[in-house]
């Protein structure tokens, strides 16, 4: 049982990159889904 606190580390390291790697593509998606905003000086509708 006393075994399992060895992976502590490794587990922590990977829950840690897991978690940057979803960040990156919870981002790109959103980046890739939203509209531009208009321009300021863009014709008036």
């Amino acid at each position: 049982m006393a075994g399992i606190f060895d992976y502590i580390p490794a587990i922590s390291i990977a829950m840690f990159v897991l978690g940057i790697a979803g960040v990156m593509a919870y981002e790109w998606t959103k980046a890739k889904t939203t509209k531009p905003k208009p321009r300021a000086d863009g014709p008036p509708s």
